[in-house]
Order: C-alpha cells, then structure tokens, then sequence
C-alpha cells in the first residue's frame, strides 16, 4: 500500500497511522473548537512538494452518523527518500461538500523529519473563521493573509514550521490520552460552562485570573457558532497556554488573542467567560478534544 493510501485510511479512521510505517514522518493532527454538523460538515486536506500536488482528500458528513471521519483526525505523511521532503500543506473547513464555501484555511509549509515521527496539529478555530476562499481557479487560497503566512487565533503568521522544533508524536497528545478510538477524554464545553457570568476585558484584551489558580476560558458567540446548549448558548472553548488560545502572565491575568477583542467590537463575540478547573473539567488544552458527535475521544454529548 502506498504511503499517500495509507494516510487516507488513517483519516478515514480517525486513529494513528499503524507501527509499519517508514520513520521519517510527520502526522498532521486535525483539530476544530468548533461543532459539526452546523458549522461545518467537510474537511479538505491537500499536501504539495514544490509546488506539484502530491495528495488530496476530501472527508465528508462530519458530525453524522456516517462520517468519513471524526475529529481530531491524523494523517502520516512518509518520506521515501530518508526525510527532509519540503512539504506545503493546507487543511480546509468547508461548509456542505468538497465544493462548499471554505469557512476556515489553516496551511503550513515545513519537512518531513528524519527518523523520527513529529507531531503536526493544525487547528480549524473559530477566530480563523472566514480565512479562506476558493479563488477563479478552484484553489483553496488564504483570504486575508499575505502569500507565506496563515492565519492563527486569528492573526496573519508565517506559515514556515521548524519540523526540528516539532514534537514526536504520541496519540495519548491528540486524543485527550486515547489512541483516538473513542477511549480518550473529551472536554464537556456546555457542562463546564454552565451558569458563567461575563468577565470583564480590558483594553490590552486580558481578564481577571489569580496565579496558581487554572481557569478555563470561553468565548459566547453571537451568531451561533459553537458549541451550543439546550437554551441556545453558544460557546467556543480556547485552549490554555498555546498560540490559538490564550496564555497566563506570572500575576494570573490571562491574555486573550488580540482577535477576541475585535470580534466583540464587530459583535461576532457576545461575551468571555471563565469556570474554575476542577476534577470533572480539567483544563481545556490542545490535546483536550470536544465532546461531541463528532470527536474521535470519548463519548459524550454537548
């Protein structure tokens, strides 16, 4: 089976890529705060080697019963030439199909490592919403950012990863500690935010936070995006200590992305809110999916 196969069914899956394959390798962890069906039901992932497409696959009715794949998904991608491949790879969320209108482009431009297997994890968040486009000639291209950049919580940054700087991966750090066959945690977004008031955000986009006390943080949409409740709340999770969500200064403050405060301005953000961490709501991380149909760790429903 070829290598572009073999990563197909990975996703297909949703689980690791099997222990046979070549070492030189990075797999692409896809992940969403978002909710499927109703914010997006497609997912697009494309992989090109200077310039020349070298794979492309489309997984569809996210969030059904029948998914070609749930979230996080990952991908391997095997060097057949004993690692440094210079590779671009884009991720979409679409709405609908294949075809659909692209809600959310995450791309990066980075190699394949020697004799190891790295961790890649490309977000499709919500404060990257309406970052792609598909362009007169049926490309995926990047809506607001510059040609070299992507966009993350938000902003326009270089799309350039140091494969060296990359994590090895282990499914435990994509699938909430499972191997991503439903045996994971999940974070319960609903249920850890139930009963939140608003926080107040200043003008430098930060919130009240005391050190040493680990809180978890939300952002109430105002379009229905998210995560929603029985009382129609919609809720988007941020992930504690990383680039797409927020981090804690040494006083506890926490620190919002820039595009948070700009969404509230627009209106797109009704309110941030914060719960206490506790043994049933751990803090949300990166490696901390959803609860959800769609997630590919644990069970249970929002």
């Amino acid at each position: 089976m070829s290598a572009a196969a073999r990563a197909a069914l990975a996703a297909l899956v949703a689980v690791a890529a099997c222990g046979c394959s070549p070492p030189d390798e990075i797999m692409l962890a896809v992940s969403t705060d978002l909710a499927m069906p109703d914010d997006f039901s497609a997912l697009q992932v494309q992989v090109f080697e200077g310039g020349t497409p070298k794979f492309s696959a489309s997984y569809e009715r996210l969030g059904e019963s029948d998914a070609a794949a749930r979230l996080p998904a990952t991908i391997g991608f095997f060097s057949a030439s004993g690692g440094g491949d210079s590779i671009r790879i884009k991720v979409s969320a679409r709405i609908g199909d294949e075809l659909g209108a692209v809600r959310v482009l995450r791309e990066a431009v980075t190699r394949i490592p020697k004799n190891r297997v790295a961790l890649l994890t490309l977000p499709l968040n919500f404060l990257c919403d309406d970052s792609g486009e598909i362009d007169e000639s049926g490309d995926v291209v990047n809506k607001h950012c510059s040609e070299g950049q992507t966009c993350v919580a938000g902003a326009c940054v270089s799309s350039e990863v140091d494969a060296g700087a990359l994590p090895d991966y282990a499914p435990g750090d994509v699938y909430g500690g499972g191997d991503g066959d439903g045996d994971g945690d999940c974070f319960d977004v609903t249920a850890c935010f139930q009963g939140t008031a608003p926080a107040e955000v200043d003008a430098a986009c930060s919130i009240a936070g005391e050190a040493g006390v680990p809180l978890n943080v939300a952002l109430e949409t105002a379009a229905g995006d998210g995560i929603c409740d029985d009382a129609d709340r919609c809720l988007v999770a941020l992930d504690a200590g990383s680039a797409d969500g927020f981090r804690v200064e040494d006083d506890g403050r926490i620190q919002l992305p820039t595009a948070v405060c700009e969404h509230v301005a627009a209106g797109k953000i009704a309110a941030v809110v914060t719960s206490p961490v506790t043994a049933a709501c751990v803090q949300k991380t990166a490696g901390l999916p959803t609860c959800g149909p769609w997630s590919a760790s644990g069970s249970a429903k929002p």
